[in-house]
C-alpha cells in the first residue's frame, strides 16, 4: 500500500479531510508534525503540504505587510521536508499554504494581502466559490478535461512571483495563480481545498477535489 506523509496532525476536524482523502484513494496516511518525525519520509512514497497560518515575509526578502498568523516554526518544519522529500524524489502535493510554502521554497514570493479579494476570502467558515481558467496540456487540465472549472477558495494572500522551474496551470478570473506545476520534479500546488471537494464534503457548484487526490496517487 502506497503511504503518503500529510503535514499535519489528525485530530482537528479540518485536517482529518486529508487524511480521509488519502485513504479513499488506496493509500495510507501518516503524521510529519514534528522535528522528530521527518525521518517518516524515508519510508513514504508522497508528501502533502495542507493548509494553514501564512508564510513569514521574511522568508521571501520582504517586511510584514498584511501577512497574519505567522508561524516560524511550521515554515521551518515544511521547509525541511520539501527539501528531504525532494531529495528522495517523492511526489509532492501543496495545498492552500502548502502550494504558497512550495513556491517560496523554489524561489517565488507571494502577494500578502489580496486586495481584490472579494471571490477569494471566505466568510466566516463558509467558502467562496469562482470560476477559474485551465491551461491546456497541465496536470489539471488532465484530471478535469475542461479549459473552465469552479474551485472554492478560502485566501488571503496568492502567488506573486513564481518560483524557479514552476509553471502556472491554472488562473482565477482575477488574475491570480490558482495551481502550478514543476516543469522537471513531481510538485504541484493548488490555491484552493479539494480536501472540501469530496467525499462528505462534496460539492454540487465545484468540481470534484477528489480527482485532484486520485491522480496524486497514482503518481506515487
Amino acid at each position: 500500500m502506497k503511504k503518503i506523509a500529510i503535514m499535519e496532525q489528525r485530530h482537528t476536524a479540518r485536517n482529518e479531510n486529508y487524511y480521509l482523502a488519502v485513504e479513499a484513494c488506496g493509500a495510507s496516511a501518516v503524521r510529519l508534525y514534528k522535528d522528530d518525525e521527518l525521518s517518516v519520509l524515508n519510508g513514504a512514497d508522497g508528501l502533502i503540504l495542507p493548509g494553514g497560518a501564512d508564510v513569514d515575509p521574511a522568508l521571501y526578502n520582504e517586511k510584514n505587510n498584511g501577512s497574519i498568523d505567522i508561524d516560524t516554526g511550521l515554515d521551518s518544519i515544511e521547509l525541511r521536508a520539501i527539501k528531504r522529500a525532494l531529495e528522495l524524489r517523492l511526489p509532492i502535493l501543496g495545498i492552500c499554504r502548502g502550494h504558497q510554502i512550495l513556491n517560496v521554497y523554489f524561489g517565488g514570493s507571494l502577494i500578502q494581502d489580496v486586495k481584490h479579494g472579494e471571490i477569494h476570502k471566505n466568510i466566516g467558515n463558509t467558502d467562496r466559490v469562482h470560476l477559474t481558467e485551465v491551461l491546456k496540456d497541465t496536470f489539471l487540465y488532465e484530471i478535469y478535461r475542461s479549459d473552465r472549472i469552479s474551485v472554492n477558495s478560502a485566501h488571503h494572500q496568492a502567488v506573486k512571483e513564481l518560483g524557479k522551474n514552476l509553471m502556472a496551470c491554472q488562473y482565477s478570473e482575477d488574475g491570480l495563480i490558482e495551481a502550478f506545476c514543476h516543469t522537471e520534479l513531481p510538485v504541484y500546488g493548488v490555491q484552493w481545498h479539494p480536501e472540501r471537494m469530496c467525499l462528505k464534503n462534496a460539492r454540487e457548484d465545484t468540481v470534484s477535489g477528489f480527482e485532484l487526490f486520485e491522480f496524486f496517487v497514482k503518481r506515487l
